[in-house]
Order: structure tokens, then sequence, then C-alpha cells
């Protein structure tokens, strides 16, 4: 049976960057941006989330973003993570799911936050 592997890539506009990198600090995400047009988040388990910066008409829009994938982060305080997000000025997403808050990342990438499971 397939599982989701550790590597994800969002296309979002080139705009967007600063925000993107702001949003990864926050988190406390380590970002590789040593590739021209591309940024490379690294996290806890070493997965990967890959920031591809294209131009706006090329990225979907942020309307379209809330019909794409949406992504989970896990975090180990999840209170503490939304507070830093919020400071980072990023918009929450009010959806049916209450136990988790969800939020609208750099070029709309829908996200939420949620702690590990248990193991």
């Amino acid at each position: 049976m397939p599982t989701l592997g550790n590597n994800v890539k969002i296309s979002v506009p080139d705009t967007a960057r600063a925000q993107v990198r702001a949003v990864c600090d926050a988190l406390g995400l380590p970002v590789d941006t040593s590739r021209a047009g591309f940024d490379v988040a690294t996290t806890a388990v070493g997965g990967h989330i890959g920031f591809q910066y294209v131009p706006a008409a090329e990225a979907l829009t942020p309307a379209q973003m809330k019909s794409s994938v949406w992504l989970e982060l896990f975090v180990p305080d999840v209170d503490a993570a939304a507070t830093k997000l919020d400071g980072a000025g990023l918009a929450r997403l009010d959806y049916v799911d209450k136990d988790h808050p969800y939020f609208i990342g750099p070029g709309g990438v829908v996200f939420r936050l949620a702690a590990p499971p248990p193991r």
C-alpha cells in the first residue's frame, strides 16, 4: 500500500519570497536558499517543502489554492505556533474542522497545524 512521501513542491508567486521565509522562520524551519527561484524548507523529520517562485501569471490564484491540496504541519505546540503565525501576519481560514487552526500561507497555500500523532 502506498504512503505519502516526505517531499512537497509548491509554486508561489515570486513576490511571495519574503513572506515564505518569514513563515518558515516563525515555524523554526531551516531554509536552503542556494538555488535561484527555489527555496527548500526542511522539517524536523527530514521532509522537504520546496517553494518554486514563478511569475504571478503562472501561479495558482489564492482562490484556486483553496481548491488545491492542503498541507498539515505537525508542531510540538500548536497554540505557540499559531501565535507566531498570527504575529507573522498570516490570515486564518475558517473551516468546518474546529479542532485545528487553518492558515492561508504565502501565495494562498492552505495548511493546518496539528500535534504529532502518538507513537
